[in-house]
């Protein structure tokens, strides 16, 4: 039987420390929300499955001694919530124009983090909690005019939460991370300047051993449209990717209808 009578401590660079260097790859998938119109109830509007292949570092620091640093290559597929096929075009409304779906395919986003200590408490092998993160900055496409009907507004504003758990060593019971996001809706869905929509985005994320047990479609997609995302390089000096930028980036893409993602072979 465990013995659970003490707390117990550990660093969060723990993962780091283990895992330094190697290549990791997470599975997540879930539902995303909308409400249209504040007061309208919320319904489902989109599945979602998605990819992280990952690089995880112990780095030393000036300021902090170590922290823990990751590089992910991040795809993010929207289906259908009834028969969970890959969408490539979206209807807001029966009469109204069909758009495509611009899919998430950011190659590289990458940053550190310093440590926290977590404490299990007596009498369990884990402890679960919720990292919450406020987002608030300009939208990336208000200053342009060419993008305002993409645009919800001059301020992004957003919330995300990552719930994670801690184990003792040993502990193989504890739940599957989280990640949920409450943000406006996507530029893709061209909804009209201003327009007062909100998305949540609700997800389990769980660690796969290998590339080849991710979902067979993103295993697929990765293999014919996207090789770069099946490995993380060590080291990368690229800005980091958000689905904004992406489709800023390919917007003539979009404009003419292509299907997304867009092929990146380097």
């Amino acid at each position: 039987m465990n013995n659970y009578s003490n707390e117990y401590e550990l660093s969060t660079l723990n993962f780091y420390r283990d895992n330094h260097g190697k290549q990791l790859y997470y599975y997540w998938q879930g539902e995303i929300w909308w409400t249209e119109q504040p007061g309208k109830p919320k319904e489902k509007l989109f599945s979602i499955i998605g990819m992280n292949a990952t690089k995880v570092f112990l780095k030393p620091d000036p300021e902090y001694g170590e922290v823990g640093y990751r590089l992910n290559r991040e795809i993010g597929l929207f289906c259908d919530p009834v028969t969970q096929e890959i969408l490539h075009y979206w209807q807001p409304k029966e009469d109204s124009q069909k758009v495509p779906v611009v899919h998430i395919a950011n190659r590289m986003v990458q940053g550190a983090v310093r440590e926290r200590k977590v404490v299990i408490p007596q009498n369990s092998g884990y402890v679960t909690k919720v990292n919450e993160i406020p987002l608030e900055y300009p939208h990336p496409l208000a200053a342009d005019s060419k993008y305002k009907d993409y645009c919800p507004g001059e301020t992004f504003k957003g919330v995300e939460y990552f719930t994670s758990s801690f184990s003792r060593p040993g502990v193989k019971d504890a739940p599957p991370a989280q990640w949920a996001r409450d943000c406006p809706w996507m530029p893709w869905m061209n909804l009209g300047y201003g327009h007062p929509a909100r998305l949540r985005y609700e997800t389990t994320i769980k660690r796969v051993e290998s590339f080849e047990q991710l979902h067979p479609n993103l295993v697929k997609l990765v293999r014919q449209r996207l090789p770069i995302y099946e490995l993380t390089p060590d080291q990368c000096d690229e800005p980091n990717m958000t689905s904004i930028l992406y489709f800023k980036k390919y917007f003539e893409f979009y404009l003419r209808g292509e299907t997304f993602p867009v092929e990146e072979i380097v």
